[in-house]
């Protein structure tokens, strides 16, 4: 082969590698992970660093100082409402202003409270890991009257109780790649993510919430249950109450559309007794969206999770299912506090 076609074919890979990577930088181009020192949560975004995202709705967020999706200096401010939870509370795919923070903290100012709701919800932190986080999240962000943990999915298993009861969780993996480079280049951050993906598809949390359903569905089991999940959240409320503030579990279900025009829920509703009873018995609050999204889905005819450019129901939050959860806690938020009047 001569040099002329080594140099056209080098010349043809470059340039195909250079049109790929533009591509990623409109379509997919999240800011990369980086451990957190204060484990507030296990990772945070690159400080200051912009997400945007395609392939599944639209957004294109700068994050904060701190790497999380709030606006710059908010955490400057008093903070009155903190929320943790997964990509769902992180907003992923979201444009900033429709979140659920920034929609929870209009309607909280609208209502005549002060003070910030500050968002570290961050990808891949479920439930049971954001439990784990807690107490050191209330000692960084220091709020002065709730703390909102989000959950998909009311199915713990007994290793997720054990861990997050124990602090023993193993820290989710960065993708910050140690050459800027590379980190700063699309495409190269995404064939990266896709590497950590395949090595720690073993350690997925996302796969901890399946697998017990069966051993789950039996009266002495779900017994079982409940009581692990009360002992749990009985430390949880203690926690929250040392800080100084109230816990918010809150909880959003997908709906599935029915044959006959109505829509069913993917919740399984023993467990979300255990879950409700749990949380009843230990002072926490317990918001389920379930009839908020029903709801809206019957009377508005929109779903809460999905986009206009994946598939109807499936995926993240969408701008209804944010909209919908900031206006159940303002309410709820504002009921606890005329109670405690």
């Amino acid at each position: 082969m001569s040099w002329k076609r080594i140099w056209k074919s080098v010349a043809g890979a470059l340039a195909g590698l250079a049109i790929l990577n533009a591509f990623c930088a409109v379509y997919h181009n999240p800011s990369p992970y980086q451990w957190a020192e204060h484990r507030a949560t296990d990772t945070i975004r690159k400080p200051l660093s912009y997400d945007i995202q395609a392939k599944e709705g639209f957004c294109l967020v700068q994050v904060d100082e701190n790497g999380y999706s709030n606006p710059p200096k908010a955490g400057d401010e008093e903070i009155s409402v903190l929320m943790m939870g997964s990509s769902h509370t992180e907003g992923f795919n979201m444009l900033p202003g429709q979140i659920v923070s920034a929609v929870l903290e209009r309607e909280l100012r609208a209502a005549g409270r002060t003070g910030r709701v500050y968002n570290i919800g961050v990808s891949r932190h479920i439930f049971a890991r954001n439990a784990a986080n807690m107490p050191r999240a209330l000692a960084r962000f220091r709020p002065t009257d709730f703390v909102v943990i989000e959950t998909s999915s009311v199915v713990m298993t007994s290793m997720m109780v054990w861990n997050a009861m124990h602090d023993v969780y193993p820290r989710l993996p960065a993708t910050n790649i140690p050459l800027s480079f590379i980190t700063h280049q699309p495409l190269f951050k995404r064939i990266y993510k896709q590497m950590l993906d395949l090595l720690f598809a073993d350690a997925d949390p996302e796969q901890e919430e399946g697998g017990t359903l069966m051993q789950l569905m039996t009266p002495e089991n779900l017994e079982l249950y409940e009581q692990a999940l009360t002992e749990w959240f009985a430390l949880l409320s203690e926690q929250a109450r040392a800080a100084g503030v109230r816990l918010i579990i809150m909880y959003h279900p997908h709906l599935i559309p029915q044959m006959d025009g109505s829509f069913a829920s993917d919740t399984i509703e023993p467990c979300l007794a255990a879950f409700r009873s749990a949380c009843e018995k230990t002072g926490v609050i317990f918001l389920d969206l379930t009839e908020a999204f029903m709801r809206a889905a019957e009377d508005e005819h929109r779903l809460p999770h999905g986009f206009a450019n994946t598939a109807m129901g499936i995926g993240h939050l969408n701008p209804t299912g944010h909209r919908i959860a900031a206006e159940e806690l303002c309410r709820v938020i504002l009921e606890e506090e005329a109670a405690v009047q």
